[in-house]
């Protein structure tokens, strides 16, 4: 009795650290990355849980990074959501913060509207003024100036 305990324990214990290993490896063409961290302010203040994201301006190109920023504003940049850093090169820098219109459970709006809250052309790659140049290890700050409720697009209830 005593030795299937033990087996139990070892089999709970091997189960539960398999779940927390990486088992992904770099895919063989994937770029060399490097460290990039991206600070985003609202008017000199840290702007927390937005989302950045880079996008080439290359059709192509499969190595775009994004991240969400901390409390302090600051965001390390993740390739395909597992690989710390960014592909060196230059990209659109997109920042989007979301929040969706509340409503009442029992009688739900036709159309929700889902706001950013930051100003809307942040959240387009073809029109945002944020640009990066990755070169060695980067770091840079945009200040996204004020943030209000700007209605991104419209969606239907679920």
């Amino acid at each position: 009795m005593k030795n299937n305990f033990l087996l139990l324990i070892f089999f709970v214990a091997a189960v539960m650290f398999s779940g927390c290993t990486n088992n992904s490896s770099k895919p063989a063409d994937m770029p060399k990355l490097v460290s990039c961290v991206v600070t985003v302010l609202s008017e000199g203040q840290p702007l927390a849980d937005v989302d950045v994201a880079f996008h080439s301006s290359d059709p192509t190109f499969k190595w775009e990074s994004n991240a969400t920023t901390d409390r302090n504003g600051k965001a390390v940049m993740v390739t395909h959501s597992q690989f710390f850093g960014a592909v060196e090169g230059e990209y659109s820098v997109t920042v989007t913060k979301l929040e969706r219109e509340t409503f009442d459970q029992e009688r739900p709006p036709k159309q929700i509207k889902v706001f950013t809250l930051t100003d809307v052309q942040y959240t387009d790659p073809q029109k945002t003024p944020l640009k990066i140049k990755v070169s060695g290890k980067t770091a840079q700050t945009f200040d996204v100036g004020k943030t209000g409720k700007n209605v991104l697009r419209l969606e239907s209830p679920m």
